[in-house]
């Protein structure tokens, strides 16, 4: 039993890191919303090998032992093996609409990332087969594994590749094959080192197989790398992001630079996050190289606001410290999440920037935007939000399923907090065709001020546009004569397109980037009208503010004008859709019809299910719902946490960890418990929805208090809130599943593979419910699951 607990532990722990390797590897391959292709098909593995272990549970019972070798070493050899094919396959989302082969590119994505996690879920699900009368146990040693990886993996994320930790991972797995093999034979343990060492001759860094990331062509850094003398001065790894450093003559990136401008361009180098988003490192030998910094839309502000405090959020390369230092700052706080790029521009390519993330002005905070603004007690004369997003992926849509906590109206009324009284929030957006990205902006300002009860928003508003980008400046207080004719005068003289400015005149508008028709003006006049909530219903975009209940801020797409856009402009429809929620649809879809031909199917026809005396059904419908219960609560508070513990990293990483680690100890405890099992089950259930209303309350209303301690106090704050509800989550799953082993036991495997196609469809689905309906309905619908499971659970315990 210890050698099976160990085995458990170690598999468990590799799986859920290979998980969130495969996710950070195909946000730099691709694009982040294959995060949900990753984790419904470890879902769907870990489903089908109960499926396999049913239809064959006595042929497994008789070979257990070899059987379980077999699982534990597939699992280790396919890591490396599946990711270098998987490398070779040309898929191109962008081309999925018009290109029937990309369909088939996506499903073989599909079935080579099932096959590692069918083989984990094979070994899991065969111990519980096996010992289902020591399934407390087992699913302590599961969960308790699984928190592990979680937990372990991301902190070893930190400079290392994902290539070389698929290595870690499998070098994990082979201890654990080994270990299995020893049970069996000498000859079994040789084989099991052999495998090993071609493995890592093969794949290791340099060897014959080298593993490496195969990067979509429409990502950014492919571009760069093409440029004539392109040298790529660094590349380094963060479970933030993969940073690159790339150098070349011709690069010169300052998108909406006036038309007018006839001045110098610093030499620039592309710092490049993820393969996509692209900050540019300017190297000047005087300020006054900056000038063409003046000639962007972001410069207004400080012409509004001369010597000014600025806090900027987000600084990247350093561009837009640069133009605040041009711009007679007096002081610069400078916010940047990625402690990489500090450490990059501070040391090894602190000349290359010119020394700015140095320069006495600058104070450097790594921190995460949205969190600074929440807990710093300083007040700023000017905060400054610039594109902080890709200017290639943005238009396409490939952000629409990306929670954003800095742009929900929360979070702006927060930037609102942290102004002197006459200070100015700026935002610059790109702009896209049709408008909808700097209009939500528009909008969201405009829900902010209204709910800090001023009347007349839009006399507290600047809005201007150049070719590709849009400016919206916020003040707490209207704006007054002097600065609305400053806002004048710098659009005049840099040929910058007024969008709204109070008491602005129609024939203002669409002067200098001339549209058929001023659709900005027309559009904005209507978000900072009377009747904003008629436009909203009918504009073909969804451009609602977004909250932090629904922080889905590039969720633009309404499935209604679906149609009306294909009509439109026929098959170039895509780039005016939203790519990522079609792409959620579609892997929802994948993810129902493949696990129900890989799990339902065969354990329909299964004999051992249908020779069963009875409770299939229930036990079919209990096990669905707490599949579904747990992803969902999982997902929500991974949301919840994230935002509590202000850092995208350290939210996951906690409260994954937490809810696995916890729920394996609830496991644990219950086991030596002397009472029914439907007890333990309908109390567990109980405290698990009364603890969830209560939690869910706890974030309405006393979450700024929690945000209020420093870092380690809201990590230990979100330990406490995830903690107990974990625990009493791991009790339904194990008890029902050890009175189903000692009353019918060829169900085990079955109960197994129902909970798995639950959990691929929740994980679907779950983001889904999220984006259309927000985590608060997906938190209440998990405890209604709860609920019923509770209900049900006295049909499969007697």
């Amino acid at each position: 039993m210890i050698i099976l607990s160990l085995i458990v532990l170690g598999v468990s722990a590799a799986a859920l890191g290979l998980e969130l390797v495969l996710v950070r590897s195909l946000s730099i391959a691709h694009w982040h919303h294959f995060a949900y292709l990753v984790i419904s098909t470890a879902l769907l593995g870990f489903g089908s090998s109960g499926t396999v272990i049913t239809v064959a549970q006595n042929f497994f019972r008789k070979h257990f032992q070899k059987a379980l070798w077999s699982f534990v070493l597939g699992f280790a050899v396919s890591i490396p093996a599946v990711f270098f094919i998987a490398q070779k396959v040309p898929f191109d989302q962008l081309r999925l609409v018009w290109d029937p082969r990309q369909v088939v590119y996506l499903l073989g994505y599909y079935l080579l990332f099932f096959i590692p996690f069918f083989f984990a879920g094979g070994c899991i699900c065969l111990a519980f087969t096996s010992r289902p009368d020591k399934s407390y146990w087992l699913y302590f040693f599961n969960m308790f594994g699984s928190g592990l990886g979680a937990g372990g993996i991301v902190f070893i994320m930190y400079g290392h590749s994902p290539q070389n930790l698929l290595l870690v991972l499998s070098a994990v797995v082979f201890a654990g094959a080994f270990i299995a093999a020893w049970a069996i034979s000498i000859r079994t343990s040789l084989v099991t080192l052999v495998c090993a060492l071609a493995v890592f001759v093969l794949f290791r860094p340099g060897g014959p197989l080298e593993l490496t990331i195969r990067i979509s062509e429409n990502k950014s850094i492919v571009y760069y790398r093409s440029l004539p003398d392109s040298q790529t001065l660094a590349t380094v790894y963060s479970p933030l992001a993969r940073l690159d450093i790339i150098k070349a003559a011709t690069i010169r990136y300052i998108p909406g630079l006036s038309i007018d401008y006839r001045g110098p361009i610093p030499e620039q180098a592309a710092l490049i996050s993820d393969a996509d988003g692209v900050s540019m490192i300017c190297h000047f030998d005087n300020i006054n190289d900056l000038k063409c910094y003046d000639h962007i839309t972001s410069a207004l502000p400080y012409h509004l606001f001369p010597e000014s405090d600025v806090c900027i959020i987000g600084s990247g390369g350093g561009s837009d410290l640069g133009q605040a230092l041009f711009l007679n700052a007096r002081s610069i706080t400078a916010v940047e999440m990625n402690p990489q790029t500090i450490k990059l521009l501070r040391g090894q390519f602190g000349e290359l920037a010119s020394g700015i993330y140095n320069h006495s002005k600058v104070k450097i905070i790594s921190a995460e935007g949205r969190s600074f603004l929440q807990s710093t007690p300083e007040q700023f004369d000017i905060i400054q939000i610039s594109m902080l997003d890709s200017f290639t992926a943005g238009p396409a849509g490939l952000y629409a399923l990306n929670e954003s906590h800095l742009y929900t109206v929360e979070a702006i009324d927060k930037a609102l907090d942290r102004l002197t009284p006459n200070g100015l929030l700026s935002i610059t957006r790109t702009l896209k065709n049709p408008p909808r990205d700097s209009l939500k902006m528009l909008a969201t300002v405009e829900r902010v001020l209204r709910r800090r009860k001023i009347s007349e928003p839009a006399n507290h508003i600047i809005m201007i546009r150049s070719w590709a980008t849009a400016t919206i400046v916020v003040c707490p207080e209207p704006l007054d004569k002097d600065r609305i004719s400053s806002v004048r005068r710098f659009c005049l003289d840099r040929r910058f397109d007024l969008v709204h400015l109070p008491g602005m005149e129609p024939q203002q508008a669409n002067k200098f980037h001339i549209l058929e028709e001023p659709i900005y003006f027309r559009t904005a006049r209507e978000i900072l009208g009377e009747d904003a909530e008629s436009f909203f219903r009918d504009y073909v975009y969804h451009v609602r503010p977004a909250t932090d209940d629904r922080p889905y801020f590039f969720d633009f797409l309404k499935w209604k004008a679906l149609p009306h856009l294909i009509r439109s402009v026929g098959r170039n429809w895509l780039p005016y859709s939203e790519w990522g929620s079609l792409i959620l649809i579609v892997t929802l879809v994948q993810a129902v019809i493949i696990s129900g031909l890989f799990i339902l199917g065969p354990l329909s026809f299964a004999g051992s299910v249908r020779s069963a005396s009875g409770g299939k059904v229930p036990s079919a419908l209990y096990f669905l719902l707490l599949g579904l219960a747990y992803m969902f609560l999982e997902m929500g508070f991974i949301q919840k946490m994230t935002l509590l513990i202000g850092h995208p990293v350290f939210g996951v990483a906690v409260t994954l960890t937490a809810f696995l680690v916890f729920s394996g100890c609830g496991s644990l405890v219950c086991a030596g418990l002397k009472l029914r099992p439907v007890t333990k089950i309908r109390t567990a259930a109980a405290i698990v929805i009364i603890i969830g209303v209560l939690e869910i309350c706890l974030f309405n209303y006393a979450f700024d208090t929690l945000i209020g301690f420093g870092i380690v106090g809201r990590i230990f704050s979100a330990v406490a809130v995830c903690a107990p509800l974990a625990f009493f989550m791991g009790i339904p799953f194990p008890a029902a599943l050890t009175e189903i082993g000692r009353t019918n036991p060829s169900l085990v495997p079955w109960a197994w593979g129902i909970n798995g196609f639950a959990s691929v469809t929740a994980a679907v689905l779950g983001t889904s419910l999220a984006v259309w309906q927000g985590f608060k309905i997906l938190m209440f619908t998990a405890l209604a699951c709860y609920l019923l499971a509770a209900v049900i659970s006295k049909k499969i315990c007697r």
